[in-house]
């Protein structure tokens, strides 16, 4: 695992407050700002190898199935459906239940949590053991399969030194290899907006969890700097929006629920009605604005 040179133009958090830990012990000291080496937000100085294995032994990410749903649809649109994919950190396997859904029989996928074993009882698929700078090791090395497509659901914004990790993948992929990679979109445009006018912290910085914090622009320099080139993207409902209209489950978290109920009744609703291609072309035209509550988009490799 190398290292950045990372520089800092400014510190948004410095420290980054005890309250944004949300479920590790806090390091003392720890700063967010934006990497001007990197192009992203991320946390100076990134935790500790043991740190970080000793608070992920038990995790477990839980991301709603209607999200994976729509990053399956993205990537199939923009993949054959006998090409071979794996999904590095795939959890308990819901992004390919997605995508094999969609008919895709060549799946593959690896994660160390204990929602795999899960994902080794769906029936379908490969499902094994690994990390993914493990996965890179052994691909360097020629022991580990290349694969037509690369899937990375909430990964990036969890690992330490992201760019790295997408240069060696750069490496290791075949010539014209397809990535699909989704991360929140922090530091957004309307989050910015909310927090001007409530003044909340930033609600979205959760540590140890997230360590690097990316929005369409940010995420796409990274891809681009590493020799990715995006070719297409979408986004997911903007709950900011319903926070932008006082429904502000931030200061009363039990409106949660009812802003994700409002906005999964919106895509069923769409849905029931036969207008796939105009939610597709809805949240493509949000994405074209830096809009949406996640960035969701497929790269090439160059």
């Amino acid at each position: 695992m190398s290292s950045e040179n990372h520089r800092f133009s400014d510190y948004l958090l410095d420290p980054v407050p005890e309250k944004l830990w949300r479920h590790g012990r806090p390091i003392e000291g720890t700063r967010l700002g934006f990497c001007e080496t990197c192009g992203f937000y991320h946390v100076d100085p990134y935790p500790g190898p043991e740190y970080l294995a000793e608070y992920y032994a038990n995790y477990e990410m839980p991301t709603p199935q209607a999200n994976l749903a729509e990053t399956a649809r993205l990537l199939a649109r923009n993949l054959s459906v006998d090409a071979s994919v794996v999904d590095m950190g795939c959890g308990d396997g819901g992004f390919l239940k997605e995508l094999h859904a969609l008919g895709f029989d060549k799946v593959t996928g690896f994660d160390q949590s204990p929602g795999l074993d899960r994902a080794k009882a769906l029936g379908f698929g490969s499902f094994y053991r690994s990390n993914v700078w493990a996965y890179l090791d052994e691909a360097e090395q020629g022991a580990a399969k290349s694969y037509d497509a690369y899937v990375m659901v909430n990964v990036l914004e969890h690992v330490t030194e992201p760019m790295t990790i997408l240069r060696r993948l750069h490496r290791v992929m075949k010539p014209g290899a397809t990535l699909c990679v989704t991360v929140p979109n922090d530091f957004s445009k309307l989050q910015r907006a909310f927090l001007k006018v409530k003044g909340h912290l930033p609600w979205f910085v959760c540590l140890p969890d997230h360590v690097n914090y990316f929005d369409f622009d940010t995420l796409r320099h990274a891809l681009g700097n590493a020799g990715f080139e995006v070719v297409d993207q979408s986004a997911l409902y903007p709950l900011e929006l319903f926070l932008l209209q006082d429904l502000d489950y931030i200061a009363s978290p039990e409106l949660g629920p009812v802003a994700h109920a409002r906005r999964v009744e919106f895509e069923n609703n769409m849905k029931q009605a036969g207008m796939m291609a105009e939610l597709d072309h809805f949240y493509a035209t949000l994405a074209a604005g830096g809009y949406g509550r996640d960035v969701m988009v497929v790269a090439t490799r160059r």
